[in-house]
């Protein structure tokens, strides 16, 4: 009976359905952003790389005059100076040690955080419809990159200013950080004061120097809460640091320089129960090129997830779950899978990319082709959160 009412009570806590979302009005504030995101250590942060231990910093900045005796300094590179910090940590998480994931009952759900200041937006402002580029191949077939989308691309650009749209953020991922040009980009979302969650994929696992930029509510260029409202990654965490990861425990985390949760909120984060399966509910947000070149973010509501792979090994129990009609394609990589419970909105998942399953069918001569789109969860998603927010807050 015991086992019974721990059902029971998983079953009661659901998300509300988009019916109930549909009635509630956004809550303008029209609040300023707090003066904190105006004197972040990564706006205007510098590394010199591979230089000396008794480097004498007095030698590489000389005094120069400019025009009406402005004064400014010079900076030599001679060592190499980059904009930005690379990643200081790579942390793969051990066995046994940090993460405990029990299957019943799940673990607690790890809150959302409001900033009292911010816009409460259910219902964004939608961008311009950009029409979708088709790819083909020389024999006119068309071809899908990452994940697929199934009959009219829905997905739509929107502004991502309130909360919980200023959480969700761009990442710029550098293998080579003396380069302006990001070798990737994905998306992360905040779920506590410095921590951001992703895909475990979005992470240089071991390059080294690499470095990582998030942008919260990167929009055309810059964040909507301020120009210079960005932060780079000091350090990540993962159970599965391989490439590519096991697609259930394809998450990580990321720790920021800054603690732009403090100033913007984060989002709430829930280990997914299969209770939810076919419930259209949940939210996919991420900065995809085919939707606006990834300079605009895009969401998708309604998604349901009607299947769940459960995959569990030293680490703990995670999950990959399955949806059809949730579209993704790259730059969605890392983004939240989110609905709205009656004290903020949760992410149960992170979108990892797609797959093709076969089975063989008795009745033809070929194999039955099963698609899915997939994000990783499960109650060692949660575990990791927590970890992070233990050891990083």
């Amino acid at each position: 009976m015991a086992q019974k009412a721990k059902l029971d009570s998983r079953k009661a806590s659901s998300p509300l359905t988009p019916e109930q979302v549909f009635r509630l009005d956004n809550v303008m504030k029209h609040g300023t952003p707090p003066k904190a995101l105006q004197s972040l250590k990564s706006s205007n942060s510098f590394t010199f790389v591979d230089a000396p231990g008794d480097l004498k910093l007095e030698k590489l900045i000389h005094k120069v005059s400019l025009k009406d005796g402005m004064a400014a300094y010079q900076i030599e590179n001679k060592y190499g100076l980059l904009r930005g910090l690379p990643i200081q940590e790579y942390i793969r998480q051990r066995p046994g040690v940090q993460v405990e994931s029990p299957t019943l009952p799940l673990p607690p759900p790890a809150p959302p955080f409001y900033a009292e200041w911010a816009d409460r937006i259910y219902h964004p402002k939608l961008s311009p419809r950009i029409t979708r580029t088709i790819m083909r191949r020389k024999d006119g077939s068309r071809l899908y990159p990452h994940g697929y989308i199934w009959g009219t691309d829905v997905r739509q650009a929107f502004f991502p200013s309130g909360y919980p749209w200023q959480c969700i953020g761009k990442l710029d991922v550098y293998t080579d950080p003396s380069s302006f040009v990001p070798s990737g980009f994905g998306t992360g979302t905040l779920v506590g004061p410095n921590t951001v969650i992703t895909a475990s994929h979005m992470v240089p696992w071991g390059a080294n120097p690499a470095m990582i930029q998030f942008t919260p509510g990167y929009f055309n260029g810059v964040s909507v809460a301020g120009a210079g409202v960005t932060s780079y990654v000091e350090a990540s965490s993962s159970y599965d640091t391989n490439s590519p990861p096991a697609p259930a425990f394809d998450f990580a985390v990321l720790k920021l320089q800054d603690r732009l949760g403090d100033s913007l909120g984060w989002l709430g984060a829930r280990s997914y129960d299969d209770n939810w399966n076919d419930l259209n509910v949940w939210t996919l947000v991420g900065y995809p090129g085919l939707i606006a070149n990834a300079e605009q973010p895009s969401f998708q509501g309604g998604i349901s997830f009607h299947d769940d792979d459960e995959d569990s090994n030293d680490f703990g129990d995670a999950m990959e779950l399955e949806t059809q009609d949730g579209d993704s394609s790259p730059g969605d990589s890392g983004g939240p899978y989110f609905a709205e419970w009656a004290d903020g909105p949760y992410v149960v998942g992170v979108d990892v990319g797609g797959e093709a399953d076969f089975s063989l069918n008795p009745f033809t001569p070929w194999p039955f082709e099963d698609d899915n789109n997939v994000a990783s969860a499960g109650p060692a998603f949660l575990q990791l959160i927590n970890w992070a927010r233990a050891n990083w807050d």
